[in-house]
């Protein structure tokens, strides 16, 4: 028997108008659809996805997630991952095309990957569907450009990161996932320009072109963008 393939499918930002033709063709053409599930038992690509997805059989992975995991055990998420990876194999060997789906594109911070490569170690046919990015789609709805000429663009994760370092950067800052940090980030970027988006293009959006106006935590799914000073003075 053929074995099936299997995509790592991106499916945007949050807005399923910003799914791409060909995320869109994988999904309806797939024979199974995974998604990771978190503590929560929530996944917002399903969500984004779901007009598509009917009438599919739906197969859960799962995945969880959260900074002290990471760094203090993270053997522990890899056993997840092959665990995941386990469970995949075994629907590739009965022939079955199978599309996971990840929310903005798979390459960038997304666990999918993990899975993707020890699905590639193993000798099947794996593919990556990109999709529309949460930073682009957060400038998009700012209303600014990322970089421009010869700047540089940092992708950042906040929870991982001293801000103290940050003024170390050239160009152009995104911080992702910002949640459970932002005020820190505040505190620390305000003053320097900073923006953000709270759920870009998704139910719930809010947006905060002057950090300052940020009066509460927000949601996991925070960006904020910093552009360079030399930026800033052209405002």
């Amino acid at each position: 028997m053929e074995k099936g393939r299997f995509f790592a499918v991106g499916v945007g930002p949050g807005d399923p108008e910003l799914m791409t033709i060909k995320a869109i063709k994988t999904i309806e053409n797939a024979d199974i659809i995974v998604v990771p599930t978190t503590e929560t038992g929530n996944n917002t690509a399903m969500k984004i996805a779901e007009d598509y997805v009917r009438n599919k059989e739906i197969v859960s992975c799962h995945m969880p997630m959260s900074k002290k995991l990471a760094t203090q055990n993270w053997e522990e998420i890899e056993n997840y991952h092959n665990e995941s990876a386990d469970i995949i194999s075994k629907l590739l060997d009965d022939g079955k095309d199978v599309a996971f789906l990840t929310l903005g594109d798979p390459t960038v911070y997304s666990t999918v990957m993990y899975v993707h490569r020890i699905l590639d170690k193993r000798g099947y046919h794996t593919e990556i569907v990109p999709g529309i990015t949460s930073f682009c789609a957060a400038a998009a709805r700012l209303n600014v450009s990322l970089c421009e000429k010869d700047e540089m663009l940092h992708i950042i994760p906040a929870t991982f990161t001293d801000l103290d370092k940050i003024e170390e950067y050239e160009g152009t800052k995104v911080l992702m996932k910002s949640g459970k940090t932002i005020m820190k980030v505040k505190e620390k970027l305000s003053e320097d320009g900073a923006m953000m988006v709270e759920k870009a293009t998704m139910p719930g959006e809010k947006i905060y072109k002057d950090l300052n106006d940020l009066n509460e935590a927000s949601s996991y799914f925070s960006l904020v963008v910093l552009h360079s000073k030399e930026r800033q003075a052209k405002k």
